[in-house]
């Protein structure tokens, strides 16, 4: 995330986004920063009556030819009839431009603006369709993986860097200590026979755009990785049970509609909770680094965490 790193960022400026436009021979009439996603700067720029997204990754985020995967299978996605927003090629036909501004190379892309808007909570029909494509995301991505001879990066999940930074603080209270010793220790380990893709790793309800409860887009594949597929289905449980509009109820629910596309194996089953608890220390930690946080947001992690150690899967 690149809050933890805003030196990183890319500082927007009138003259910044001309010079980034220019590379696709399309003036800048004006820009407004997007309200959702912390992945990357992303703004929202019109160039006369027509709208865009334009996307600039942080400074040592990603490599060119990590961002270039990230936009194959994008186009992969939207090719198979998923809700994936197009990339606007540049004037000599890239789908990524490298732009040197501020002594910075900067990498950017241009999206077109999709229809719809973030949903305030989620609803019983909304969370259907996201469960099908997900699925069907996932089933493209696994074959997307093999096509392309991708292998997953990661054995096991774990949470060190945040948690071994906050540590640090030798004033931390008792139980907040225990908290985040809790998260640092905690592992899951992936086994081998997982099934394996490219997918998401994000797909969250900030992360769409919907119309009459159906996802209309999805956005921001920043967090894209090769990994077992489970692992995107536990990070998304995690939302449909927190956020607002979700619960225990609607997760079952969610993975009946998922299974309908994708059945889940015996051992995505046995690890599904164990992935859900891991996301909950990795969101926990990053909302306490950022400082922003209360006693009440501590006791409603903690009240959350043990929901979660007892919580039994419908699956």
């Amino acid at each position: 995330m690149n809050k933890l790193s805003p030196e990183n960022l890319f500082v927007p400026s009138q003259k910044n986004i001309r010079t980034i436009l220019a590379r696709y021979n399309l003036p800048l009439t004006r820009f407004e920063r997007a309200t959702h996603g912390i992945e990357n700067l992303t703004l929202l720029v019109w160039s006369q009556r027509k709208k865009y997204v334009l996307r600039v990754y942080p400074q040592k985020k990603k490599s060119d030819a990590d961002i270039l995967l990230e936009l194959d299978f994008m186009a992969h996605l939207r090719n198979n009839g998923l809700p994936i927003p197009a990339i606007i090629s540049s004037s000599d036909h890239q789908p990524l431009v490298v732009c040197e501004l501020d002594h910075n190379k900067w990498q950017c892309v241009l999206m077109e603006h999709a229809i719809g808007t973030h949903p305030e909570a989620f609803t019983p029909a909304l969370l259907d369709h996201m469960a099908l494509l997900q699925a069907q995301m996932h089933k493209l991505g696994e074959q997307y993986a093999n096509t392309h001879n991708l292998k997953s990066g990661r054995a096991a999940l774990r949470q060190t860097s945040v948690t071994d930074e906050l540590l640090k603080n030798i004033a931390l209270e008792s139980y907040l200590r225990d908290f985040l010793e809790r998260a640092n220790s905690f592992v899951v380990e992936l086994d081998d026979s997982l099934p394996k893709g490219h997918s998401h790793f994000d797909f969250d309800i900030e992360n769409i755009l919907t119309r009459n409860d159906r996802v209309t887009a999805i956005l921001d594949f920043g967090d894209m990785e090769c990994l077992p597929l489970v692992v995107c289905l536990g990070y998304t449980l995690w939302d449909v049970l927190f956020e607002k509009g979700g619960s225990p109820v609607l997760v079952a629910r969610y993975l009946q509609k998922y299974q309908e596309v994708r059945p889940l194996s015996q051992t995505e089953k046995e690890v599904l909770r164990e992935i859900i608890l891991f996301r909950h220390y990795v969101i926990t930690t990053v909302q306490i680094h950022f400082g922003d946080f209360s006693q009440n947001d501590l006791d409603k992690a903690l009240q959350r965490e043990q929901d979660l150690r007892n919580l039994e899967l419908k699956v």
